[in-house]
């Protein structure tokens, strides 16, 4: 074989990413009929509510927003979601630069054993059942987007996360009127999601409004509206005030990719320990060797006693 000529190679130096990308739709055809006949894209993470197993999942490649007023409990849901991941076997990064860990565990802990005042053992069975799938970016204030892209891929070289939650969009290094700074951030979350194969979940406020009864949907979002239409999925948490039997409730406002998948959920507060539940649907306990109180324990002693 003769040396290879440099002025062959130029051409090939040329090419574009465009013209590398383009595929004949034939190479698709098998990842397709996996779709519809095995349900592969039936795959990622699942909600807490069981109304959605089968019509959506938190998948990888894949970008979620996560928005409500102060106080609607946005954090205690992504906490929830954080560890429904882990019992389905996805390690989990939290990068919240408005809670130290410390805090973020000590509420986990009660949501994960049901227990308003965690025992010793409680504490503990939560630390070896989440060892080695749980992670915090320890830092409190605010982060800049190269630094926060750093610490995602970071991350995922080094602990293998499949689950990245960003809380909140509000604590990056800009001001909360820069939209373009906005945006950047959010494409190039979407694109660390797609190029790394995660999940990223981002929390978002919502808008002021006239009352905090307003209900809220994905136009509700504060900043620039390039934040809801470059994310896959968007998901409001808001308070109820005056429905009978609901405190809150759940709007999956988008889902791009799912068909049928949008729907709103009233959602019951239990405050022992920090879970939204659905009426008939408790909250699911991942430390089995401890005792729970909250609804659960209430209603596991109901049962004995009758």
């Amino acid at each position: 074989m003769g040396l290879i000529d440099q002025e062959e190679l130029k051409k090939y130096g040329r090419i574009s990413d465009a013209q590398r990308n383009i595929r004949e739709s034939g190479e698709f055809i098998d990842d397709v009929l996996d779709r519809f006949l095995n349900g592969t894209h039936l795959t990622g993470i699942k909600l807490p509510f069981r109304l959605f197993e089968n019509v959506f999942r938190l998948r990888e490649q894949e970008t979620t927003v996560l928005a409500g007023i102060n106080g609607a409990g946005k954090s205690l849901f992504a906490g929830m979601v954080i560890l429904n991941a882990i019992n389905q076997g996805y390690p989990c990064l939290s990068i919240s630069l408005e809670m130290s860990p410390q805090s973020q565990v000590a509420r986990m802990v009660r949501q994960a054993t049901l227990q308003a005042t965690p025992s010793m053992d409680g504490v503990l069975e939560f630390a070896k059942w989440c060892k080695g799938n749980l992670y915090f970016y320890d830092q409190h204030g605010s982060v800049d987007p190269n630094t926060l892209n750093s610490v995602i891929r970071y991350s995922v070289a080094e602990y293998g996360v499949k689950f990245i939650l960003v809380d909140s969009l509000m604590t990056m290094s800009f001001a909360s009127d820069d939209w373009n700074s906005q945006k950047a951030v959010v494409c190039s979350l979407a694109n660390a999601a797609r190029n790394l194969d995660v999940h990223i979940m981002l929390v978002c406020h919502a808008r002021k409004g006239n009352s905090i009864k307003d209900r809220l949907d994905k136009w509700s979002v504060a900043g620039s509206s390039d934040i809801t239409n470059r994310a896959d999925n968007v998901i409001i948490l808001g308070r109820e005030y005056e429905k009978d039997g609901a405190d809150a409730y759940m709007s999956l406002c988008k889902a791009r990719h799912w068909d049928g998948a949008e729907m709103d959920l009233d959602l019951v507060f239990d405050m022992p320990s920090l879970n939204y539940y659905v009426h008939d649907e408790f909250p699911k306990q991942f430390c089995d060797s401890v005792k729970p109180d909250g609804v659960v324990g209430e209603l596991d002693r109901a049962a004995l006693n009758g």
